[in-house]
């Protein structure tokens, strides 16, 4: 058997163990990675190689997945593993996962894409993206570097989602809007207009809370 490559997972947490199990879907089909173990600063078994520090311990052939589902602490994270120059970032998608137009669709490294997942055609989905189970994302989407869509989401045609947006689970954001930077949907929203850079939305019609 052809030898994987070796990935770590940051995150031990429930979204970490979710990971691991994409990985081992993943590898039902084809041998692709080697999972070396998890790096978490804040949590501690026996899956756990140790803290951000150990990785400098390893050399240029490892590859890491961040499993945080904060776009913030995410992006946080994926600043701090910068300085590692051994690091590669994996880019892992579900095997259930449906990807209609293979040439169009632009994955960034380090995102994740689970089971059940629908992507379109002309999609550009940036670096350190999570879609969760069963989102959907319509044509000509742009989402940016370290958004996070929980479980359910469905993004229409020619939206465009900034840098670190998360999107809770079963929300709905219609054609062609902008969703800002930092910006937050609330479960089960029905987004009808542009959400500025920072604000929370939610309900339906989704409106602004402070």
């Amino acid at each position: 058997m052809a030898e994987g490559k070796k990935l770590i997972i940051y995150g031990a947490g429930g979204l970490g163990k979710e990971v691991k199990a994409l990985v081992d879907s993943i590898n039902k089909e084809t041998f692709e990675w080697d999972f070396v173990g998890f790096v978490d600063d804040g949590k501690t078994h026996e899956s756990v190689l140790g803290g951000l520090d150990i990785l400098k311990n390893y050399d240029q052939g490892i590859y890491l997945v961040v499993a945080i589902g904060s776009p913030k602490t995410k992006f946080e994270v994926t600043e701090k593993i910068s300085v590692f120059s051994n690091i590669h970032y994996a880019t892992l998608v579900h095997p259930g996962a449906i990807i209609m137009d293979q040439e169009t669709v632009k994955l960034g490294e380090g995102t994740i894409v689970t089971a059940g997942v629908v992507l379109t055609t002309e999609i550009l989905i940036g670096n350190h993206v999570l879609l969760n189970l069963n989102s959907t994302v319509g044509h000509n989407a742009v989402i940016g570097d370290c958004c996070s869509l929980m479980p359910g989401v469905n993004v229409a045609g020619g939206v465009i989602i900034d840098d670190q947006v998360l999107v809770g689970s079963g929300a709905n954001i219609l054609n062609g809007l902008k969703i800002g930077k930092g910006a937050k949907v609330g479960s089960g929203a029905v987004v009808l207009d542009t959400v500025k850079a920072g604000d929370t939305v939610v309900g339906v019609p989704a409106k602004i809370v402070k």
